[in-house]
């Protein structure tokens, strides 16, 4: 995958509820915007849908009726969508781990993006939940864009981009590109470093100057600034409010540097409490190559 990605194929894993929704509010404009194909996905998790016979000693199998349902879901959301927004849709029923299965799809149908909820319910037991989209980030490659159930977002006009010291840094902002182009957005860097890391500051600053020249070459509205603390998290929940941002993006990496910073508490505390949409980037990978591979 280039670094200045290109949009094709957005993922929308959905469970129906109405809280998921606001992530197909999301999902759909971003189709609009950047002429993608929306696939919506409906797991059916097969770990609860066997239930032992008690009184027989035999086992009652729920599959059948519960793929029906979600292909009918599915068809009739599809359908909806399709009548009211100018975009390609497929749909896409699987069973199974969700977590699992999410991952696997999005690389199978090569898409660039996985578009989700942190909060809803599915029946039997809570699907969306923000556990549920930190363990897809964590188990997939592929971006993950969360959207809280509580807000419907359709427009980026103020992304706030907290970055570490990184030597990919400039990858990560090349996925951001079309969004911001696309969504005529400003870009507010917050550089972040530890109190006792002076030559990590060093570079944060060197990395934030380059990227700096770069997006004055490409004409994007920008501003930058360096805060050092000690809780990553707190700081960036904090720039989200208080720059009235619309969007947050987060570098994902599994770094086992400083692994307790991305991959664990940091990523799961800004993807859990975040008020607006969090666009979660881990890496870039071959996407043909790795549905080859499956």
């Amino acid at each position: 995958m280039d670094a200045n990605t290109t949009l094709r194929n957005i993922l929308l894993p959905t469970d129906f509820s109405e809280l998921s929704r606001n992530a197909l509010t999301s999902g759909i404009a971003m189709c609009k915007r950047h002429n993608a194909t929306l696939h919506l996905l409906h797991v059916v998790d097969n770990r609860y849908l066997v239930v032992p016979h008690e009184a027989h000693n035999t086992t009652i199998y729920l599959m059948p009726e519960s793929e029906k349902s979600g292909m009918t879901g599915l068809e009739k959301l599809a359908d909806t969508i399709k009548s009211k927004n100018n975009i390609k849709v497929e749909t896409h029923l699987d069973n199974g781990s969700p977590v699992d299965i999410i991952g696997k799809k999005a690389i199978d149908l090569h898409c660039e993006l996985i578009v989700m909820g942190t909060h809803g319910a599915s029946g039997m037991r809570k699907f969306f939940m923000g556990s549920t989209a930190y363990s897809v980030i964590k188990h997939t490659v592929i971006p993950v864009l969360t959207v809280p159930g509580s807000r419907k977002v359709k427009d980026f006009k103020r992304i706030l981009f907290p970055i570490r010291a990184s030597k990919k840094i400039i990858e990560k902002y090349g996925f951001i590109i079309p969004i911001i182009e696309r969504n005529n957005a400003e870009l507010i860097i917050a550089g972040l470093s530890l109190p006792d890391e002076p030559y990590s500051s060093e570079l944060l600053n060197e990395e934030i100057t380059e990227l700096g020249s770069l997006l004055k070459l490409n004409g994007t509205n920008f501003k930058s600034e360096h805060f050092i603390c000690k809780n990553y998290a707190k700081k960036v929940l904090e720039l989200a409010k208080k720059e009235k941002a619309d969007l947050i993006v987060i570098n994902a990496s599994l770094d086992y540097t400083w692994q307790q910073f991305f991959i664990g508490p940091y990523t799961q505390q800004v993807v859990n409490h975040a008020t607006v949409p969090v666009l979660s980037i881990r890496s870039f990978p071959d996407l043909e190559a790795l549905a080859k591979s499956e």
